[in-house]
């Protein structure tokens, strides 16, 4: 068995994992991550907050990066 397998029927998607390819943590950041992602849609977010918030990231990564990239190396 793969660590990941994925079928589709009718409306719906099974995935399967396989339990020791994976760790707990994994699976909660990964749904919580799906559920996110739901939310996002629900919300259906015009194009002008979508614009804001890749200005905010970028403005935020140009006052940061120093800091990560000198920690990298």
């Amino acid at each position: 068995m793969e660590a990941l397998e994925m079928q589709t029927m009718d409306d719906k998607i099974i995935i399967t994992i396989n339990k020791k390819a994976t760790d707990s943590n994994f699976l909660i950041n990964f749904f919580n991550r799906l559920r996110i992602e739901e939310l996002i849609k629900k919300a259906e977010f015009k194009s002008e907050i979508l614009k804001l918030s890749e200005e905010i990231k970028k403005n935020w990564w140009e006052k940061n990066k120093k800091k990560f990239l000198e920690e990298a190396e």
